[in-house]
């Protein structure tokens, strides 16, 4: 997914949405992560982007939850 659109579409989801989103990600990162460790020609590239997804989210998560806490 190109930078802005993951973010719009990110921004767009409710809480429960990004929390299974993270859940997705963090799986399709360590199932990554294991290939890595099997293939040598594995791209590390791939990982960063994951990782880099991984904190868009929980950043939206933390923004979700201080809205929903101040309401």
């Amino acid at each position: 997914m190109k930078s802005k659109k993951e973010l719009e579409f990110l921004r767009s989801l409710e809480y429960q949405d990004l929390v299974n989103e993270l859940r997705k990600t963090k799986k399709e990162y360590f199932d990554n992560k294991l290939k890595m460790n099997i293939s040598p020609d594995f791209k590390p590239h791939l990982l960063s982007l994951l990782r880099k997804k991984i904190a868009r989210i929980k950043y939206f998560l933390s923004i979700k939850k201080n809205k929903e806490v101040k309401e």
